[in-house]
């Protein structure tokens, strides 16, 4: 006989009050359960005229079978005529008549009727089982309709309270039975007994499947309360089996699944699990956590949600290359993402909530998927033997999501974070045995461990102990005040968010979870063992399983989107370059085709990795995480040898994805809290805090983010204001600039991260804050920093230049007609070279300017490490060695086409190059280092700058008579110079130093070589490398050995030569002016003679004509 619908929806509470007032306890719980359980006692044909049943009143009615609607109980209508007992649904006959009615057929579908009321039921109001297919779904609605009866039964109640009318006595008391009953057989129907055929058992369990795929408590999924309290009805020892065909239903056919079909599965996981007798059910399923599993990838395969967390975006989806659809793609695509990884950080939450047997089964299966997937942390391994890259995503996703409770917490949490974990053995959930720590050798780490372990093995008594709560329970009690807990919608599109409090989860009555007498005992000795220090608290366990999982995953693939972001970019340059995309080149069509492929996988990728939500909560983990860090940093000596000890991935995998997210999204990154994550990178930028110097390159990048926008900071901006920042920025940026040249960075990978400081101090001193901690700066220290700037502002810009010359060379190669007749192949890999060429010449240029500029920057404000004995001829024989290279005879090699594109900016450079000669012409020392340098200074040149500089108007009127003073200058030192080599003459060899090759002033002598030197060259060389020159040993100022007789040798040499000289000159005044006393006297005589003779002529008397004559 087919189940049939009801035929109206349930009576006003009115009119049934006033008609229950005449009905008994027996004739009220008649025509109540035959509304409920869609039953009757009575055949159509047996049935009263409505005539007749109006004039007999609701007794007659009720007597006769009550309801018109609903399936005829044969067998229990016989038994009461046989028995003589009034045809009544009773508490007496209640499980007859739901036993007689579970063995009759089910359909899902609506029974067609004459009756008017009939065709007018929707199959959806209260009482109606329409929808009933099985015998549980059948249950379902009933227990549905009985709750909707109690919840107006207290309302009755509340209105007697008020003077209303009520039912019958005992009629509450009826349907708690009826509930209770209807509980009951719901989980026989569940469980494999006699209760139903083996068909039916097969269809109750595929409703109940289709039920709980909906969210608890809609309309079309199970009623809030019903699925614990059938739990509770069945016994312990058969839930497994009565569960397990839906759990394995859940992994039937793992490769039809998709994102499109993938939530129904998940959401019944979900809702099984918030009863924690489920959730331990599905704890110990087998296919939960597969011991089997040999490797990463064979456990994705294997195990119940391994298809699931593999899903992920399809960079073939047709969507993502269509412009017009992708950002509806894009968005759809999240949503389901987000909404997979939602529900199944539900389910396994739910689990940890179940008690500490399924937590342990938990974070062990956690920690097995981090064990097989080991072979990630390789730069190459085999992808057929580790997880997906989807896989780790959605996993780190789901582990980000459990971590926020503590994360989000507003008690600071970091303090229950158990220093043990880091000191684990082979065999704990995460090994960290073949991790690099930041600063710890392999000696100290077994040191430091003894004594972590002992300290942890006995805690201080404190009253901070003793009300601090079980630290195993933790996840239990932060949750219930955060909103990591979510609940996915029906429809699989949309998540919503409630917090775990009130309502709580699917089956919870406050927020928490029951617990039998036998797990809080459990729970009971699991946080003694935590006191101990033989088990981990929550915090400790998720902080730490987190870490790994974002390490071994998602930053990886990050790192994977930005090498296919790299190749796009190579692609679109190299299409340039042959001439746009609608060149006729042949090679372009190739290029194309590769670049639609790269853009299509970058935004499927895009797609998962860069999800907004995803992103917050991966930054508040960091965040988290680097708060903790400072914590241990500032927590004393002890607890600083503890941040030694953390691996180094935390740090590293905090820069990348810093660094990347500044890339792709650098709004995002910037709006999120920072100043934990930069007071730990300038902390780690100390080689006392970390070791790699590779990765404390990196961190200048991290810091960068805390630069403004704009060229103007506000006046609270936290680098201004923080004395964390003014007081120990500058000494660790200028201490990493010079370690930077001693670590195992690659080459060019340290001008990158100088460019990057120079750029940070560039920011810093326009702030006198700064000024002030330049100043006070280790001298020492501040000197091999100018050296090391002027060391890279030297050989940048002198590759740069000799690459400007190669391109010059290049380009009258390519524009020849003979280049033109070349194999196409060949043309190509030649343009590929020349565009490798223009890259690489652009940016040595960019890093030289910017050298160049921090120079000019400095020295304006602090010129006293700069005019150092141990610089001064440095600094002057660079700007002698450019002012000549962009002014010399060779001056026309650098003219190259389109100078920009290759960073060349010649009149820039020599504006920085002549402002920074005049900051330090007003210096003496500077000068004469510039006369000195007889390798680049010619006057000539000099004279010529100052002409470009006046016709090309690079610098102002004042500047440029400033000068032209200063060469004037020069001049006349270079000839006082020159009378002084003049008077030193041959110097012996042994006076000179052996590399420069000029007399030494104060020579000392290499313990290792034993080679003299003079004082000032090995420093400056020391500047540069800790080794003796001549055999590379190592080599230290203090090592230096002095030779007092050698230098008072020189001095006597050089003063002898002086003597002499001043002797020599005075000699040769004296002579001088001798010869001229003689000659004026000579002069004189002369002058004398002459006029005597005259006078003597003019005496004598004239003589005779003819003795004239004679």
């Amino acid at each position: 006989m087919e189940h049939t619908a009801s035929s109206s929806s349930a009576p006003k509470a009115d009119s049934q009050s006033q008609s229950s007032q005449s009905l008994s306890l027996a004739e009220w719980e008649h025509r109540t359960f035959c509304e409920i359980l869609q039953v009757n006692l009575t055949s159509p044909q047996q049935l009263p005229s409505s005539s007749s049943s109006s004039s007999s009143g609701g007794v007659a009615a009720a007597s006769s079978g009550g309801s018109s609607t609903g399936t005829h109980l044969r067998e229990l209508e016989a038994d009461l005529r046989d028995s003589k007992q009034p045809l009544l649904l009773t508490s007496d006959c209640l499980d007859t008549a739901i036993i007689e009615r579970l063995n009759l057929p089910f359909t899902a579908k609506a029974p067609t009727s004459n009756n008017k009321t009939n065709n007018t039921s929707s199959g959806k109001e209260s009482g109606s089982h329409s929808g009933s297919s099985s015998a549980f779904g059948y249950l379902v609605a009933a227990y549905r309709s009985v709750k909707e009866h109690i919840a107006k039964v207290n309302a009755e109640r509340l209105a007697k309270q008020r003077g209303g009318s009520s039912r019958p006595e005992g009629s509450e008391t009826s349907l708690v039975l009826l509930k209770k009953s209807i509980i009951s057989y719901s989980g026989l129907v569940l469980a494999p007994t006699d209760m139903v055929d083996e068909k039916q058992h097969a269809l109750c369990v595929k409703q109940a499947f289709a039920l709980l795929a909906k969210s608890s408590g809609s309309p079309d999924g199970l009623p809030s309360g019903f699925l614990a309290e059938v739990v509770k009805e069945i016994d312990p020892d058969s839930l497994p089996e009565a569960f397990a065909p839906i759990i394995n239903a859940v992994s039937a056919n793992p490769r039809s699944i998709s994102l499109s079909n993938c939530m129904r599965p998940l959401m019944v996981l979900q809702n099984l699990t918030a009863v924690p007798a489920l959730g331990a059910v599905l704890a110990k399923h087998p296919k939960f956590n597969p011991k089997s599993a040999k490797n990463g990838m064979e456990l994705q395969m294997t195990m119940l949600l391994g298809p699931y967390l593999a899903l992920t975006t399809n960079g073939k989806d047709p969507r993502f290359a269509n412009a017009h659809q992708r950002s509806q793609a894009v968005s759809d695509t999240r949503m389901r993402i987000a909404t997979l990884q939602t529900t199944v950080a539900n389910t396994l939450f739910n689990m940890l909530k179940a008690g500490p047997q399924v937590q342990e089964i938990v974070l062990d299966w956690i920690s097995n998927i981090l064990r097989l997937n080991q072979e990630r942390r390789k730069m190459q391994f085999d992808p057929v033997k580790v997880s997906s890259l989807g896989f780790f995503v959605n996993m780190g996703a789901v582990m980000v999501t459990l971590s926020m409770p503590f994360i989000t917490s507003k008690k600071d949490r970091v303090r229950a974070v158990n220093a043990k974990f880091l000191f684990g053995h082979k065999g704990d959930r995460i090994s960290y045995e073949m991790c690099t720590r930041l600063h710890t050798t392999q000696s100290e780490l077994e040191s430091l461990r003894k004594k972590v372990m002992s300290a942890v093995a006995k805690p201080k008594k404190s009253k901070e102990n003793k009300t601090k709560p079980n630290a195993n329970t933790t996840i239990t009690t932060t949750a219930a005040t955060t909103a990591a807990t979510t609940s996915t919608s029906t429809t699989g599109t949309e998540t919503k968010t409630k917090s775990s409090t009130g309502t709580g989860s699917q089956e919870g009555k406050s927020g928490t979870v029951p617990k039998t007498t036998a797990a809080a005992t459990e729970e009971k000795k699991d946080s003694k063992k935590s006191g101990s220090g033989k088990k981990m608290n929550m915090v400790t366990e998720m902080f730490f399983l987190t870490m790994e999982t974002l390490q071994l995953g998602y930053v990886r693939s990050l790192q994977a989107f930005s090498r296919i972001v790299r190749e796009i970019a190579q692609c679109q340059e190299t299409i340039e370059f042959m001439g746009g995309e609608n060149s006729a080149n042949p090679m372009v069509f190739g290029v194309k085709l590769q670049l639609n492929s790269l853009r299509s996988s970058m935004v499927a990728m895009r797609t998962h990795l860069l999800d907004p939500k995803l992103l917050r909560k991966i930054f508040s983990l960091y965040g988290w995480a680097a708060r903790w860090m400072m914590y241990l940093y500032e927590g004393g000596e002890e607890q600083k040898e503890i941040l030694r000890a953390v691996p180094e991935y935390f740090a590293a995998d905090m820069a990348n994805l810093y660094i990347l997210m500044n890339r792709f999204e650098p709004i995002m990154v910037r709006s999120q809290p920072m100043q934990d994550v930069m007071r730990i990178v300038v902390t780690l930028m100390d080689s006392k805090a970390m070791k790699n110097a590779h990765l404390r390159g990196q961190l200048p990048d991290v810091l960068t983010l805390a630069l403004p926008v704009g060229s103007i900071a506000s006046p609270d901006h936290m680098l201004i204001t923080t004395p964390f920042f003014t007081q120990g920025l500058i000494p660790r940026l200028l201490g990493l600039y010079v370690e930077i040249e001693f670590g195992e960075n690659q080459f060019y990978g340290k001008f990158h991260t100088r460019f990057t400081i120079t750029q940070i101090l560039k920011f810093l001193w326009q702030h006198a804050v700064y000024h002030e901690s330049l100043r006070n700066y280790d001298r020492t220290k501040m000197i091999r920093f100018v050296n090391m700037l002027c060391n890279d502002a030297v050989w940048l810009l002198d590759e740069a230049l000799k690459q400007l010359e190669e391109v010059r060379g290049e380009q009258k190669a390519m524009a020849s007609p003979e280049f033109a007749r070349q194999p196409v192949f060949a043309r190509h890999r030649r343009e590929a070279q020349f565009m490798q060429l223009q890259r690489t010449t652009r940016s040595q240029m960019n890093l030289a300017y910017a050298s160049i500029h921090m120079i000019g920057t400095m020295s304006q404000a602090y010129q006293e490490p700069f005019l150092s004995s141990d610089l001064v001829s440095r600094i002057a024989e660079m700007i002698n060695y450019y002012i000549n290279k962009l002014n010399g005879p060779r001056v026309s090699s650098l003219k190259v086409k389109e100078p920009k594109k290759f960073g060349f900016r010649p009149k820039v450079l020599l504006r920085e190059l002549v402002r920074i000669f005049l900051v330090f012409a007003e210096s003496e020392v500077f000068l004469k280092a510039v006369v000195g340098d007889e390798r680049s200074y010619d006057a000539a040149i000099f004279n010529k700058a100052a002409s470009n500089l006046e016709k090309r108007d690079i610098v102002s009127e004042r500047e440029q008579r400033r000068f032209r003073a200063v060469l004037a200058k020069l001049e006349s030192l270079a000839v006082e110079m020159k009378n002084e080599e003049d008077v030193l003459g041959e110097v012996p060899s042994k006076y000179l130093d052996p590399i420069m090759a000029t007399i030494m002033t104060d020579p000392v002598m290499l313990p290792q070589s034993k080679v003299v030197i003079d004082r000032s060259v090995i420093k400056r060389h020391l500047l540069n490398s800790t080794t003796d020159p001549f055999n590379r040993s190592e080599l230290h100022l203090k090592d230096l050995v002095e030779v007092p007789e050698l230098k008072q040798e020189i001095q006597n040499f050089v003063a002898n030569k002086r003597t002499m000289a001043m002797r020599k000159a005075a000699e040769e005044r004296f002579e001088q002016a001798r010869k001229k006393t003689l000659a004026e006297k000579e002069k004189t005589s002369v002058s004398m003679s002459n006029n005597n003779h005259n006078s003597d002529k003019q005496s004598q008397p004239p003589a005779p004509a003819d003795e004239k004559k004679r």
